[in-house]
């Protein structure tokens, strides 16, 4: 099977699985029943703990490799995996800085990230990811470079990522992406 037919057959499959009530209705149960034990707490990515669901991380390898951004924005760095997850990607393609932001990085956070082998293509800013002195920051930053990914992962407020949404829809492109992760939390009831 060529390639073009072997992508049409998975753009096939996948709209059937969108439409799968069963399916959704099991994949929601899971979310909720994984969360309890903190599943996406159990992965890391080259030696740092990602925080991140195993499926999310495959969808944002391809996202990446796909566009190739220059540089990454991610607000929130927790413990710092997402930063080397995306210095990864990017040392592949052999191009692009990633730029994390956190409201407060941990002492030894910090030090696992810079002496992590791709530290090289991180650079951190602290404060919160919607203060006018850290946005004039990024934005510094951002105007040397083309094609930008802004990844959201900080506070999930409603409030939150609106302010972060009205900061930094400006620096994607045509091409490019922004991204917010743990859309989901408001679904999750209290019990969980």
């Amino acid at each position: 099977m060529d390639d073009k037919k072997f992508e049409k057959r998975n753009r096939t499959f996948i709209k059937k699985l969108g439409k799968n009530q069963s399916l959704k209705k099991l994949s929601n149960k899971w979310m909720m029943e994984s969360s309890l034990d903190e599943y996406s707490y159990h992965f890391k990515w080259f030696g740092l703990p990602i925080i991140q669901f195993p499926q999310d991380i495959i969808a944002l390898q391809e996202i990446i490799w796909r566009i190739k951004p220059d540089l990454i924005i991610e607000t929130g760095i927790a413990r710092g995996g997402s930063l080397i997850f995306s210095a990864s990607m990017l040392e592949l393609l052999g191009k692009g800085s990633v730029l994390g932001i956190d409201i407060e990085i941990r002492k030894q956070n910090k030090k696992n990230i810079l002496k992590h082998p791709l530290s090289k293509r991180i650079k951190m800013i602290e404060g919160s990811s919607i203060d006018e002195n850290v946005i004039s920051k990024v934005y510094k930053i951002a105007e040397k470079n083309k094609k930008i990914l802004v990844i959201l992962d900080s506070n999930h407020s409603h409030t939150h990522v609106l302010s972060e949404l009205n900061a930094y829809s400006k620096l994607v492109k045509k091409g490019s992406y922004l991204i917010v992760f743990d859309t989901r939390i408001d679904d999750i009831p209290q019990k969980y």
